[in-house]
């Protein structure tokens, strides 16, 4: 609900790529007076998102006001006949509703230098796909509904608006006319998918990582002076104005700095503006602010989203509305509902065991790096020192429970009693304003990443940790009643998230590999070891990309290059989580066997184990967005491409050699 907390503080993490818990049952309960105000405030918010009968009678009246404040048409949909401030609009809109359009940005800690926040600029998707709208062949299916989405609505605003008593409304539109507008806005998303660097190509970072002065990036972004532009330019100083309007942070041009990740975006976005009608770009950025708000209110936009996803993601049916308000309460009051969950469902004896966990997957690892032969003495040494710095945040965060710390988080945060879309626009702000601050704030390394509720595990390459929230320490990932089927799932999750600080993961904040033991984006390995340790990595990237994912058909494969950091994490997770089984095996005189199942020794266990959590469906329209532009290949390969490359695996299932699962070649990295 509060995108601010999602695009403005950028989160550069690494994760294991699961869901989130939302708590229904703890949101639902009626509490008392003498609950903390956060655990009050999560609970009025949960019962506002239910209201959908208050939503109807507001109607339009709380967009419209957004959409005036804004510089937006409110009374049709555009062009009007006003000169329309792009420039001013963008920047507004990520100041109040921490929306990034056409212009990425947020405040984060410096990646070459962990000890200071600064601002970053970069590239930012149109709204679907870039890689759909350069497809359009083959994403066909998925363009034609997006077209037929946003016309119809934009028909729905206009005849709501219409029927309505607000002044200077116009006639409805015909459906021409809101297909024109629909051919518009997709044209123009199509001409910024084009300018975008595409995600293989950003994996270099000496391509990347621009630090400049704002008065720098404008030069680089002007435009030839006899240049006759359509619009005004894109001018830093005033969109930098409107974002940190109302914050305590006053910008000196000549000196505070900016990290621009992507030049050649922000130039060619410059050269873009200058040629595109006014018309044109009014439609755009309407739409995306527009699209944003929209299912705050009536529920006939609700109803047109959910056919959008049905047709595109072959979604069955509609998410329940308390799942929906359930999700929304957590990404606001996540920890607040944290508190609730581990004052009644979480145990210490779960944290010192995790703990404990951890600790042999370290010590696994730290074996596995001694014996490589293909990394030098020197770059092992700086390998375990860091292994050795990173530090584990398991369960909750320490300060949670303490009286008073919880108020201190949430202060400022503010919900009205039943009414969710106001609501929204005071937390979105005050999330918003909060990470500007940061700006002027040291960074606090002790930070956690995500509330305790969250069914996840995270590995931050800038803080160097691994987090273990005590929502995914319960089954089926935890918890399991053997221990060899704990290792093969949690252990193995841990494993993957310590991987992930030496993989080549395809997210520019998170290639661990590239960030030395106190966060800084260096280069530490040396370049001998770089080159072997690319070859191996070659292995991996040419075994996924020949996994075609036959639910779609033969024009789609896993993308190697992208998912190549996700699976160096699965296979070097699950090596290390079978050497920390073998750790406590070694501890144990012998291991039980399972119930029922005794024909199954403890090794078999726990390659069950870890192939049971990534049991699983998806519709085809997800599996095909989670081709196209995920980093986690789909749960099959997780599974089947991990398990070939294990001699372990092969042993104890007595797989023949070169059979499927158990290939001459196996790819081997950590």
């Amino acid at each position: 609900m509060s995108p601010g907390s999602n695009t403005v503080s950028c989160p550069a993490l690494a994760h294991i790529g699961l869901r989130e818990n939302p708590g229904k049952n703890l949101n639902q309960e009626e509490g008392s007076e003498e609950d903390v105000k956060p655990v009050q405030q999560a609970r009025t918010l949960y019962r506002a998102c239910l209201d959908t009968d208050k939503l109807e009678a507001l109607g339009l009246e709380p967009m419209l006001t957004v959409l005036q404040k804004l510089g937006l048409s409110s009374t049709n949909v555009p062009p009007s006949n006003q000169p329309f401030d792009w420039l001013e609009t963008i920047g507004q809109s990520q100041r109040m509703l921490g929306l990034n359009v056409l212009v990425g940005f947020w405040v984060s800690q410096d990646v070459r230098n962990t000890s200071r926040n600064l601002m970053v600029v970069d590239q930012i998707s149109p709204g679907i796909s870039e890689r759909y709208l350069l497809d359009p062949a083959r994403f066909q299916t998925e363009l034609t509904e997006y077209h037929r989405y946003i016309r119809d609505m934009v028909l729905v605003f206009q005849r709501h608006l219409y029927n309505s008593s607000i002044q200077n409304a116009t006639m409805p539109l015909s459906e021409e006319a809101a297909a024109a507008f629909a051919d518009d806005v997709l044209h123009f998303s199509t001409q910024l998918a084009a300018i975008m660097t595409p995600a293989e190509a950003r994996r270099d970072t000496k391509n990347l990582f621009h630090e400049m002065t704002v008065y720098a990036l404008q030069n680089l972004t002007d435009l030839n002076e006899d240049y006759n532009s359509l619009n005004t330019k894109l001018n830093w100083t005033r969109y930098l104005e409107f974002i940190l309007d109302n914050t305590n942070v006053t910008l000196d041009f000549d000196s505070d700095l900016v990290v621009v990740m992507d030049v050649n975006y922000l130039q060619k976005l410059a050269a873009l503006v200058s040629v595109t009608k006014q018309e044109t770009l009014e439609r755009f950025v309407w739409w995306t602010v527009f699209s944003t708000l929209a299912p705050l209110t009536l529920q006939e936009f609700r109803d047109l989203a959910f056919r959008f996803s049905q047709k595109v993601f072959g979604l069955q049916q509609k998410t329940a509305r308390w799942k929906g308000c359930t999700g929304n309460v957590n990404s606001n009051f996540g920890m607040a509902v944290s508190y609730l969950y581990v004052q009644k469902h979480f145990n210490n004896e779960s944290r010192e065991k995790a703990l404990e966990m951890v600790n042999d997957i370290r010590e696994a690892f730290t074996e596995i790096v001694m014996e490589l032969d293909w990394m030098d003495s020197e770059t092992k040494q700086r390998t375990l020192e860091k292994a050795h710095a990173m530090r584990p945040f398991i369960g909750f965060p320490g300060w949670l429970l303490t009286p008073g710390e919880l108020e201190k988080y949430y202060e400022g945060a503010e919900v009205v009693d039943g009414l969710l879309f106001e609501t929204y626009l005071r937390l979105s702000e005050e999330s918003v304003k909060t990470a500007l601050e940061d700006l002027r704030k040291p960074p606090d390394y002790n930070r956690w990443v995500t509330p305790a509720t969250t069914v996840n595990a995270f590995y931050s390459p800038i803080l160097n940790s691994v987090t273990f929230p005590a929502g995914i320490l319960q089954p089926p990932f935890y918890g399991l009643g053997l221990e060899s089927l704990n290792y093969g799932a949690i252990g193995a999750i841990m494993g993957h998230e310590l991987t992930h600080g030496f993989d080549d993961q395809e997210l520019i904040f998170t290639i661990g590999r590239r960030y030395d033991k106190d966060g800084n984006l260096k280069q530490w390995w040396t370049e001998e070891t770089l080159k072997e340790y690319e070859n191996r990595v070659q292995c991996i990237v040419d075994q996924y990309n020949q996994y075609n994912v036959s639910q779609l058909g033969d024009n789609f494969t896993v993308n190697g290059i992208n998912t190549q950091g996700e699976n160096i994490a699965d296979n070097g997770g699950l090596r290390e989580a079978m050497r920390a089984y073998q750790k406590f095996q070694n501890r144990l005189s012998a291991e039980q066997l399972l119930p029922g199942l005794s024909q199954y020794s403890p090794e078999q266990l726990f390659f069950l184990g870890f192939a049971h959590m990534w049991c699983g469906n998806s519709t085809r329209g997800a599996l095909k967005s989670r081709v196209v532009d995920g980093v986690h290949s789909p749960n099959r390969f997780r599974v089947i491409g991990t398990l070939s490359n294990s001699k372990e695996f092969s042993k104890a299932w007595g797989c023949p050699a070169g059979s499927p699962m158990n290939p001459d070649k196996k790819c081997v990295l950590w």
